[in-house]
């Protein structure tokens, strides 16, 4: 498992704005054009286009990548599968398409919505990729996250406005049992604290869940007024209690000690955005990470060094996003990791008996 998280180059379980995400979807496929913008930065994931295998088994069977394609054409979104020792290089296309898409411990979770009806479904899914349950779900697919053991996950979606970066937006988080496949709570029903009173608030917005590794513990993002808090609940319990302000989809590390999030930058009427941010639980200390470009993205950890996130590319003729990473400690600079890919994940097959 050490050696499988050195050699996974990427953790992403989020992916870019909704408003970009399906703005793009029915572009033209570009895929094998390989085209890219003239002038500008162009997008590395629009420099050549990403080759296809068939070889699906061959890759779960040992540890690989889940991602999402995020190039135009007639393959976005759907979920493929690459070894994580070529992360950039061909990968399987599987029968899965999503949203959002996360696995852990030989459970997954994928999210799907449709723009033209505003309803949306949620599969869970096992390590042969086989959807074992469904699930419907109201509104547009926005986060999913599950816990280290697979035995629950999370479902964020958009019920009214379709973006994090307007302030008339309204979501629905429902925690999922992925053995049985039942919703088991929904986040506005939880007791919430605030220096040890009761918080009553008409207007709450919950999103970007992450686990602690007992499947009870969980971090959060609660929108009410002009506050994005960062709660810790815990699911037996049905109770939470705010930690502090300024937090927006928290990514709890490895090891448990420090919190990946993205900060908003400018608030109001104009389009948010954001930088990201590592949180030390313990002492409170704060680190701006080296990405300054805007990363609307439920960062990921690759391990208990470095976060992974998606970065959208503006205009036609590139993906969507590609998937860089930077170091946790607010050193270093950004590196690409997978080109034309979010919501990747890296998974460890179980040994065999």
């Amino acid at each position: 498992m050490a050696t499988f998280a050195v050699v996974v180059a990427v953790c992403l379980t989020g992916a870019v704005g909704v408003s970009v995400r399906d703005g793009r979807r029915e572009a033209p496929a570009v895929r094998a054009s390989g085209a890219h913008r003239a002038t500008g930065s162009a997008s590395p994931g629009a420099a050549r286009p990403v080759p296809m295998t068939v070889s699906v088994p061959a890759l779960l069977v040992r540890p690989h990548l889940l991602v999402l394609d995020a190039a135009e054409g007639a393959g976005f979104g759907r979920v493929e599968a690459v070894d994580v020792r070529d992360p950039t290089g061909p990968r399987a296309p599987t029968s899965l398409t999503c949203d959002r898409v996360d696995q852990r411990a030989g459970r997954g979770l994928c999210l799907t919505d449709d723009r033209a009806s505003a309803r949306a479904g949620v599969a869970v899914f096992d390590d042969r990729l086989r959807v074992l349950f469904r699930l419907p779900i109201a509104g547009l697919a926005s986060r999913t996250r599950v816990a280290p053991d697979g035995r629950i996950g999370a479902a964020t979606t958009f019920v009214a406005g379709d973006a994090y970066n307007i302030d008339t937006f309204s979501t629905r988080t429902l925690l999922i049992d992925l053995i049985s496949g039942r919703t088991v709570a929904d986040l506005e029903d939880f007791a919430v604290t605030r220096g040890g009173h009761r918080l009553h608030a008409i207007d709450e917005n919950f999103w970007g869940v992450t686990f602690a590794a007992d499947s009870d513990a969980f971090y959060a993002t609660l929108h009410t007024g002009d506050h994005y808090y960062l709660i810790r609940g815990h699911v037996r319990d049905r109770r939470a209690e705010i930690l502090r302000d300024g937090v927006e989809c928290p990514s709890l590390s490895p090891a448990g000690d420090r919190i990946a999030y993205k900060s908003r930058r400018n608030h109001g009427f104009a389009p948010a955005t954001w930088r990201l941010h590592v949180l030390d639980l313990a002492t409170g200390a704060d680190r701006l990470l080296a990405e300054t470009r805007n990363v609307d993205d439920q960062a990921a950890w690759i391990d208990n060094d470095h976060v992974s996130y998606a970065v959208a590319n503006p205009g036609p003729g590139t993906p969507l996003a590609d998937t860089w990473t930077v170091p946790a400690d607010g050193t270093g600079r950004p590196r690409l990791l997978v080109p034309a890919a979010q919501s990747a994940v890296p998974v460890a097959p179980a040994a065999p008996g």
